[in-house]
């Protein structure tokens, strides 16, 4: 992320990414400009069947995964905090917090975690949705 020009400016926002009410990640992004989380994967998704070179990353994975299942992630933003820093503190502090809660995050940091494979991840996000497996009946 481009780093602002004056860090306590008031254009920063945290936000989650989640499939019903099951959050997966969290990440800030800076003003007039949504998250391009999602958008960024089918490109990159795009590129790999073009057979070209693909750098994935934990959420990156599981976001792959929950697209494979014709599950869209979407964006549900924090209230607004402003600057950066403030961001960066509430960032931590919603990770934490879901954390606290059993939730499996695809951040790697500030998530003790961060090891679990990005397909537990996805699984455990696709079967809060009552989303069956073929063969799991």
């Amino acid at each position: 992320m481009p780093r602002a020009a004056d860090p306590n400016k008031l254009e920063f926002y945290v936000y989650r990414l989640q499939v019903g009410n099951a959050p997966f990640y969290v990440g800030i992004g800076r003003d007039k400009r949504a998250s391009d989380r999602v958008p960024h994967v089918r490109r990159m998704m795009r590129r790999q069947r073009a057979g070209e070179r693909v750098k994935w990353t934990l959420s990156t994975r599981v976001i792959r995964q929950l697209l494979r299942k014709d599950l869209e992630p979407r964006i549900v933003y924090l209230p607004k905090l402003g600057s950066r820093k403030a961001a960066l503190v509430r960032e931590r502090v919603e990770i934490t917090r879901l954390v606290r809660r059993g939730t499996l995050l695809a951040n790697v940091q500030h998530n003790p975690n961060r090891n679990i494979p990005f397909q537990v991840i996805a699984r455990v996000v696709i079967n809060a949705q009552g989303v069956r497996r073929p063969g799991s009946e």
